[in-house]
């Protein structure tokens, strides 16, 4: 069985743990997650089965899409709504207008600092176990990129609180971008709630709680609730080659196609789908050069 399992993860458990119970449902299958959310988090986490495990670092690079709550007025050590409370701060008279500027600031290619409360390595050891230890460390910056970032709440009452939707790359800290956000304002923020709605062509609309997957596994259906392995490269270019060249494929031979054309026109640091004549998906393949013709070599071949 190989495919991606869309898990609706509910707060309060971590990503690990979430696929620690899904390898116990699929006892003997391979199982792993393509990009951690927070126990805080809740939402889209795309699991790899079987094969799939092997498409893993192509879900992790898809765009991302969140729904973060962030209050405002308060700074907490971790950046979210599970750590202290180390600052506070009055919040000005906010208009949508205001944030819209300071949002749109936020967009494009940005730096950020990893939270000292992550799982960012450092010397061998995640982050939070030098925070906890009191020990400073020289974190550098990371470049991600927000494609899009727009306001869906903003309120003005006891707790003031802001609330919008981010499209982002891989690595962004949603804790670091609502801090950020908070502190350009001119109050702080803290993250207090988040939602991934997406990650690629995934969307929560089609995602399943835990418990809907054990039941369906209970009925015999799991195959039901998996999606085809092709599902995570849909944005690769697609050929499709006979049986021998599959095959040829399939040994790590270079093939020549026979159009040309249509593999030259292809982006060249990209990888390309392959298919057989029955439209089944078999692998992935890069382009290379020979003696001024262009061949197709295995990246990953991915059928039984």
């Amino acid at each position: 069985m190989n495919g991606i399992l869309i898990i609706n993860k509910p707060g309060g458990v971590s990503s690990s743990k979430v696929v620690t119970n899904i390898r116990k449902l699929f006892s003997g299958l391979k199982a792993g997650h393509t990009g951690t959310l927070d126990p805080l988090a809740t939402g889209v986490l795309p699991i790899c089965l079987g094969r799939a495990t092997r498409l893993a670092e192509y879900i992790v690079e898809l765009p991302k899409k969140y729904r973060a709550e962030a209050v405002l007025g308060k700074v907490s050590d971790t950046g979210d709504a599970e750590g202290k409370i180390v600052e506070k701060s009055a919040v000005p008279e906010l208009k949508y207008s205001q944030v819209e500027e300071v949002l749109r600031g936020y967009t494009g290619d940005i730096e950020q600092f990893p939270p000292l409360y992550s799982a960012v390595k450092y010397e061998g050891k995640p982050l939070y176990h030098w925070t906890r230890k009191g020990r400073e460390v020289q974190l550098k910056p990371r470049k991600v990129t927000i494609y899009d970032i727009e306001i869906i709440e903003l309120t003005n009452q006891r707790e003031p609180q802001l609330i919008f939707d981010v499209t982002c790359s891989k690595g962004t800290y949603i804790r670091t971008l609502a801090a950020d956000i908070g502190q350009s304002i001119g109050c702080g923020a803290y993250l207090s709630a988040l939602v991934r709605n997406s990650v690629g062509p995934y969307q929560i609309a089609d995602a399943l709680t835990p418990e809907q997957v054990a039941n369906m596994v209970d009925k015999g259906r799991a195959r039901d609730i998996i999606q085809p392995m092709d599902t995570a490269v849909m944005h690769f270019q697609q050929v499709n080659l006979d049986d021998k060249q599959v095959e040829a494929l399939k040994n790590g031979l270079i093939i020549e196609p026979d159009d040309q054309g249509i593999i030259m026109g292809f982006e060249d640091e990209l990888p390309i789908r392959v298919y057989d004549q029955r439209g089944i998906f078999k692998a992935l393949v890069s382009k290379v050069a020979i003696s001024g013709r262009v061949g197709l070599k295995t990246i990953k071949y991915l059928a039984g």
